[in-house]
């Protein structure tokens, strides 16, 4: 039950974050992401980039853990999974150069960086597997790729949280540059570790 349960929030949370993230189409960046304004000031197009393409990443993550589109629909899987490789390769990219104009000083800075390059990574490494046919180790380092997706999930939970918890942006942003991704990542691990057999992380029968 707890495994269903979570799942499904997965699911939901990643679209439901997905599709607020795409406000800024109505709203504008600057006016949709008004706390990062002297972010987005230094480098306009690469932010832009990283929030239009990082939010279809969360949109396609879900379906590639999908037990029915994974068996039944493999050729419709792998368009997703490509698809779903290109965002993170553009998002990831543009994540890391901006991350080093990023608002927070170097912990925020630091932090970001090594999400955007740890997410190219993880997901390189996921693509490599699968064109070695390697489709156990594929499996492992998507569900790490995943978690680092959901950072941007996170992070839309643990800011506004501490915010509301009295701590000053400038305190609580360098804070959730962290731990945004941290935690996920140590869970996953702890999970692949430790996951009975025939359990999976992010399973869905959808």
């Amino acid at each position: 039950m707890w495994m269903y349960a979570r799942n499904y929030l997965y699911w939901a949370s990643s679209l439901l974050v997905a599709l607020v993230s795409w406000r800024f189409t109505v709203l504008g960046v600057e006016n949709a992401f008004a706390g990062l304004a002297h972010q987005i000031a230094l480098n306009p197009w690469l932010f832009q980039l990283h929030v239009v393409t990082g939010p279809i990443a969360l949109a396609l993550a879900p379906f590639q853990f999908s037990t029915s589109i994974r068996q039944k629909r493999p050729v419709i899987h792998r368009w997703l999974g490509r698809s779903y490789g290109l965002m993170i390769l553009l998002a990831g990219a543009s994540g890391l150069l901006v991350g080093f104009d990023a608002d927070g000083g170097w912990i925020a800075r630091s932090g970001f960086i090594l999400l955007s390059v740890l997410w190219l990574w993880t997901t390189a490494r996921g693509v490599q597997c699968a064109r070695n046919r390697d489709f156990s180790a594929h499996r492992q380092w998507m569900i790490r790729s995943a978690a680092l997706t959901f950072g941007g999930v996170m992070l839309r939970v643990w800011l506004p949280l501490q915010l509301l918890a009295g701590i000053p942006f400038e305190i609580a942003y360098p804070v959730v540059a962290w731990l945004c991704w941290v935690p996920n990542l140590i869970l996953v691990e702890y999970f692949l570790i430790h996951r009975r057999p025939g359990e999976h992380v992010f399973e869905a029968t959808a």
